[in-house]
């Protein structure tokens, strides 16, 4: 239900179908979507019929849920009923993405086709792409842990070289974008120094083109698991060297951070992103980074604006502001006043906004 919710919520006419009530947003913390059904009976919805999609049984009667594990496993334990189809597409992973048939109710023969798409050609994205992927290879540092959230700009950043010249990068992460496993292939990604799991790549979602689905099947260098662990900001937090990328659509001059919605009316899912936000801010040396171009609609709407309208949601408040990049450049707000983080932002921003903006700041923060 909850994919098929972002579904809708992503789709063009999102607005009409919330306005007519198709569907119903559920905002959730991904660690904690069991929390009520687990511990506060009568508050959540335990899970009756889970629907899977797994590979054929090994010959110990195992059977793998692939390169997507999300919750699959954690849930079918806690399931009433489990129920699965049988697909050789399914590609065999190692880590926490095994259930064996003793815990299945029902299969289904099945014949799916192995979904992956070719990664995108790097000539194709535009320049603005490649000026934040500059930036932000300012920030990297040799041995960084890194995670990458889904996003037009931050899923753009391995295929234009933002990580090109560090070395023994880690990844803990929710997923991986296009060109993310091709890391591990030409040894910039090696998670030699990570600290929970050294020379282990883990994520609850690993790969994406059919070369990466190949390059994963039954590679133990790879660890698939929940995201009930990959997103636990405690877990997250042990890593000293700690990098998040992720995108949003606005922040305002104090340094509050929009991800999912334009005022009330919810645009995309936020998915993990607060976790590994907050898990980066705890780190010991970690940077959580969040990436956005400096305008939008051609160059006529500024995202970085003077103070947030009424109604919009906040995603990340003010008090966890940490750095933001954007096709203008890095700024660093951590340690810094609203005064401060006001001239850091203006200075990213694009060019025709930023009398506008130096004006409101004047009366804003300047009386």
């Amino acid at each position: 239900a909850w994919d098929l919710q972002v579904q809708y919520a992503l789709a063009p006419d999102n607005r009409r179908a919330l306005a007519s009530r198709l569907v119903d947003f559920h905002p959730l913390h991904m660690i904690n979507q069991h929390k009520a059904a687990d511990s506060r009976p009568g508050e959540g919805r335990p899970i009756d019929d889970l629907l899977l999609v797994v590979s054929p049984p090994d010959e110990r009667g195992w059977v793998c849920v692939g390169n997507s594990v999300w919750d699959a496993v954690t849930s079918a334990r806690r399931a009433r009923r489990v129920i699965v189809e049988i697909s050789p597409g399914i590609p065999r992973t190692c880590g926490d993405s095994w259930l064996h048939v003793s815990q299945l109710d029902a299969i289904v023969e099945g014949d799916r086709p192995r979904l992956a798409a070719p990664d995108p050609d790097p000539a194709d994205f535009p320049d603005l792409d490649r000026r934040i992927a500059k930036h932000v290879k300012s920030l990297v540092t040799d041995g960084d842990t890194l995670q990458l959230g889904l996003g037009t700009h931050t899923g753009a950043l391995p295929l234009l070289g933002a990580f090109d010249d560090a070395n023994d990068l880690g990844y803990f992460g929710e997923l991986t974008v296009p060109g993310t496993v091709d890391l591990v292939r030409r040894g910039i990604i090696t998670c030699r120094n990570t600290e929970l799991h050294p020379r282990q790549f883990v994520s609850s979602y690993v790969g994406n083109s059919p070369e990466d689905l190949e390059f994963i099947e039954n590679n133990p260098f790879f660890q698939l698991r929940s995201y009930e662990y990959t997103n636990d900001p405690t877990v997250i937090a042990r890593h000293q060297n700690m990098l998040t990328l992720n995108g949003a659509l606005m922040v305002d001059l104090s340094g509050q951070i929009g991800v999912y919605a334009i005022g009330p009316m919810v645009y995309s899912g936020t998915g993990g992103q607060l976790a590994f936000h907050l898990g980066a801010f705890l780190s010991k040396k970690g940077r959580a980074v969040t990436v956005l171009p400096s305008s939008a609609k051609a160059g006529t709407v500024s995202t970085i604006v003077p103070q947030f309208a009424q109604g919009q949601i906040v995603s990340i408040p003010r008090e966890l502001a940490d750095t933001i990049v954007t096709d203008q450049g890095v700024a660093r707000l951590l340690g810094k006043s609203v005064r401060e983080r006001a001239e850091e932002l203006i200075a990213v921003a694009h060019p025709d906004h930023r009398d506008w903006l130096r004006d409101e700041a004047r009366r804003l923060y300047h009386p």
